[in-house]
């Protein structure tokens, strides 16, 4: 019978196990859960704006994702690996995705959410890899972005806040915010808002539940290398490239400090960079691999907050990272022993941050002249006695925004938007936040925009104060252009029978073309009989009896709800009444 035998050494012992590194993690974590009780929950309480639920929410955000991964384990370990699930779940420390989720979550995130994420994080990022310690992907980043991807209407402006910053913050998180003014913004908009610099590294500024403090941050991060449970190369390089990055932007903005500062104590940076990137499973485990690892993030995460419509560029960052680390390893690996094999990737790497640190820096830059918006365009202009009728666009979310835009007396009568195809668009007409625009129009700063179509709603607040402005300085001036009508409204057929106007139209719908055929009698809708559709759901306007509703309410029909189920549907309805309305009162007046 052959034996095994084993050669003398020399072996390292490291007394660093798993399950002790685990428990440094959770000690480093514990003051981050606490704080995060007692900014969003105790000082609300203490302020009376908030009950004894909103007082436990907190907990209970991180807690049940936790939970939920807990128990997620147990099933899988009971009924597909017909395992001991105590067992198994005590050596994959079960609870920690769920944990990472919701401190990484807005506390207002709905609880079947919470559920939900925990799950996905916990299933896809984790056990359909082999289990811990085989997973790609950090698993809480998985389930967040999904939670965002399936449900990133629910993710507004105020999901972030608790009830004593929406009593005292009149602004959107720090980086959404900064994401709306023009060139990169000055201290009084990106900071000023939320206190001073210092609220940014305390952590009392709106953010996701656990990662507002930078400070406690870095105390874990301290904590954590000190105990050799995590990489500092990792962190170290992600922010300090950030640093630079935002430097060199800000010196073409002078404010190369302030800027530098901001975007590294925001969102949830250096919660990030300590404990997500530093995951030991996804990231390097050679000294090169990290350093250019860090650096990649950090250049990634300054691209994702500058040149997408995403103001949050750490989340995506990791994920796409956690990609690349088998490449990143190899590249190590080689340079373990001969450190000049890895100067040409530390170089073109050095080259990439500066050319889009520059770039992006340039790009934002906003000379003295420079007031307008370049997005921002008039498109025709009408002098009429002391009526001055604007046709202007600018651009939105996934859109350009056109409008008719109506000042009179130096007052605006009216605000039409004539095209548009940004999501969530339904949002902007429930607010009635046009008319808001026109009620506050000498205080248009003061305007906030609406939670969940952030983009679309500062457009068209730019919108405004841009035309109002022209008006200002140029009101009798023409300019010649053609008239924006809605794209996909068509006018089919005018049928005139004394004052009887009979107008067939087409409109496009969710799935297909409506075509509605409308009666006007004395510049009143009488009658409007849908002749085509193929739309899904289209029952659900009948139920409703939506189309009675619409002629009842021709008068302000820009205020009229859509349906439920049948948003699309109900809208293009509406919008057909609208402009037939004003096609009709063209002629009748011409």
């Amino acid at each position: 019978m052959k034996t095994f035998e084993t050669s003398k050494g020399p072996f390292l012992n490291s007394k660093n196990k798993t399950s002790k590194m685990m428990l440094h993690l959770f000690i480093a974590l514990l003051p981050i859960i606490i704080f995060a009780f007692y900014k969003n929950g105790v000082i609300p309480y203490r302020a009376g704006l908030t009950d004894i639920k909103g007082l436990l929410l907190p907990l209970m955000v991180i807690i049940l994702p936790a939970l939920t991964s807990f128990a997620t384990e147990m099933l899988y370990a009971s009924i597909f690996l017909k395992t001991d699930a105590l067992k198994y779940v005590k050596n994959s420390f079960s609870f920690y995705p769920g944990l990472f989720l919701g401190l990484i979550m807005p506390l207002n995130t709905p609880f079947s959410m919470l559920i939900l994420g925990a799950f996905i994080a916990t299933l896809v990022g984790k056990l359909l890899f082999g289990g811990f310690g085989n997973n790609i992907f950090n698993p809480a980043l998985v389930g967040r972005i999904f939670i965002i991807t399936a449900y990133a209407i629910t993710f507004g402006k105020y999901a972030y806040h608790n009830s004593y910053e929406l009593d005292t913050i009149a602004s959107s998180t720090p980086l959404t915010n900064a994401s709306i003014v023009e060139g990169i913004g000055s201290y009084n908009e990106l900071v000023r808002p939320y206190g001073s610099l210092m609220n940014f590294f305390v952590g009392t500024v709106p953010g996701a539940v656990g990662e507002t403090s930078a400070l406690l941050c870095i105390i874990a991060f301290i904590y954590l290398t000190v105990t050799k449970t995590i990489k500092w190369r990792i962190p170290v390089f992600y922010v300090g490239t950030v640093f630079i990055m935002a430097f060199i932007i800000g010196l073409f903005n002078d404010l190369e400090r302030t800027y530098s500062l901001f975007q590294i104590l925001s969102g949830g940076l250096m919660f990030g960079a300590v404990f997500m990137a530093t995951d030991p499973v996804t990231s390097p485990t050679t000294y090169v691999g990290q350093a250019l690892y860090g650096i990649s993030l950090g250049i990634l995460t300054i691209v994702f907050r500058h040149l997408t419509p995403y103001p949050e560029g750490v989340l995506t960052s990791i994920l796409t990272m956690n990609m690349l680390v088998f490449i990143i390893d190899k590249i190590g690996v080689k340079s373990r022993f001969e450190l000049k094999k890895s100067i040409p990737y530390f170089s073109t790497l050095i080259v990439i941050l500066l050319a889009i640190s520059c770039y992006i820096g340039f790009s934002f830059h906003k000379s003295n002249n420079t007031e307008i918006d370049p997005n921002f365009e008039i498109y025709s202009k009408e002098v009429t006695g002391n009526t001055i009728t604007y046709m202007v666009g600018q651009k939105g979310y996934s859109s350009t925004l056109k409008a008719k835009i109506v000042i009179k007396d130096d007052n605006v009568i009216s605000y039409e938007v004539l095209e548009q195809n940004d999501s969530y668009y339904s949002k902007i007409t429930q607010a009635n936040y046009l008319n808001t625009l026109i009620e506050n129009q000498t205080k248009l700063n003061e305007v906030d925009t609406i939670a969940g179509v952030t983009f679309t709603s500062n457009g068209l607040k730019k919108m405004l104060n841009y035309t109002l402005e022209d008006y200002k300085e140029n009101g009798n001036e023409e300019i010649k252009g053609e008239v924006v009508i809605d794209k996909d409204f068509e006018v089919l057929e005018h049928n005139i029978n004394g004052n009887v106007h009979e107008y067939i139209v087409s409109k496009k719908g969710f799935s297909s073309k409506l075509k509605l055929n409308i009666t006007i009698i004395d510049n009143i809708i009488t009658n409007v009989v849908v002749l085509e559709q193929n739309d899904s759901y289209y029952n659900k306007i009948l139920e409703s009896d939506y189309i009675n509703y619409l002629i009842n309410n021709q008068i302000k029909l820009e205020n009229v709800d859509t349906v439920a189920g049948a948003t699309i549907t109900s809208s293009s309805l509406k919008q057909a009444l609208i402009e037939t309305l004003k096609i009709h009162m063209g002629d009748t007046n011409g």
